[in-house]
């Protein structure tokens, strides 16, 4: 009877690590998305621009709503209302995923 009890105990412990490792590689092996990095630039705003067609326009390259973006947009810029001038210049940002080798900005010599 102890022997079937050590067996039986055994093999669950055996079994039970073999799932684990079969699942760990399993998980390992999915492909992760891209980290994204943000980057920014300045736009001339164009006559019939608003902050929010410019949100909607740039808001696709990033994880942010359209509102949220607005906010990211007054706040980057120092903007207290909704209003902007054809004219001017605008901060905005946008993302693009994360090279996988970084280039060597610091070459040897």
């Amino acid at each position: 009877m102890k022997k079937s009890i050590i067996f039986l105990w055994f093999g669950t412990i055996a079994g039970c690590t073999f799932l684990g490792i079969f699942f760990v590689n399993v998980m390992a092996k999915e492909p992760q998305p891209p980290r994204m990095v943000s980057y920014y630039t300045c736009i001339r705003i164009q006559p019939g621009d608003t902050i929010w067609s410019i949100a909607e326009t740039y808001s696709q390259e990033t994880d942010l709503s359209v509102e949220d973006y607005v906010l990211r947009l007054k706040q980057m810029n120092h903007i207290g209302e909704d209003t902007i001038h054809a004219g001017h210049y605008l901060t905005v940002m946008y993302q693009r995923p994360e090279a996988e080798e970084e280039e060597d900005l610091n070459p040897s010599q």
